[in-house]
C-alpha cells in the first residue's frame, strides 16, 4: 500500500511540475563507472523551477560535491547531468541519502524547458 500511494505522489507531483525524462539504463551502481554517476531520486519543480537531486551520503555529501553540466539541445530542450567531484568519506548511516537543489537560473535553464537527466536512478 505504501508503494502505491509513493507512485500516487510521484506520479501526482511529475504532472504537476516541470517535464523531466529519464535516461535510467542502471547497470552499475558506483560513481567512478558511470559518465554521471548513480542518483537515489530526482524532482523538478515548475513553481521554483527547480531540480532537486538526492544521491548517497554518508553523512558530509554537500551541493558543492557536485558539478551540474548542461547540454542546450535547442528547441527549450536540455540535457542536465550532475557529477560528484568530492567523495563522502564519512562514516554515517544516510539510508535515503541527501536531497539537493538547484533552480533553473543557477543552471542558466529557461523556466519552461524540458529536462532529461543523464543520471542513472535507482536503489
Amino acid at each position: 500500500m505504501k508503494f502505491l500511494a509513493a507512485a500516487a505522489a510521484i506520479a501526482s507531483s511529475l504532472m504537476l511540475s516541470g517535464c523531466l525524462v529519464v535516461d535510467a539504463d542502471i547497470t552499475e551502481r558506483h560513481w567512478d563507472n558511470d559518465d554521471y554517476g548513480y542518483l537515489l531520486g530526482a524532482d523538478i519543480s515548475a513553481r521554483a523551477p527547480e531540480i532537486t537531486i538526492t544521491a548517497h551520503s554518508n553523512g558530509c555529501t554537500q551541493k558543492e560535491h557536485f558539478e551540474p553540466t548542461v547540454r542546450d539541445r535547442g528547441d527549450q530542450r536540455f540535457d542536465v547531468g550532475f557529477r560528484r567531484t568530492t567523495p563522502d568519506n564519512c562514516k554515517a548511516l544516510v539510508p535515503d541519502g541527501r536531497s539537493m537543489t538547484w533552480t533553473f537560473s543557477e543552471l542558466g535553464i529557461p523556466a519552461n524547458a524540458r529536462l532529461m537527466l543523464m543520471n542513472s536512478i535507482g536503489r
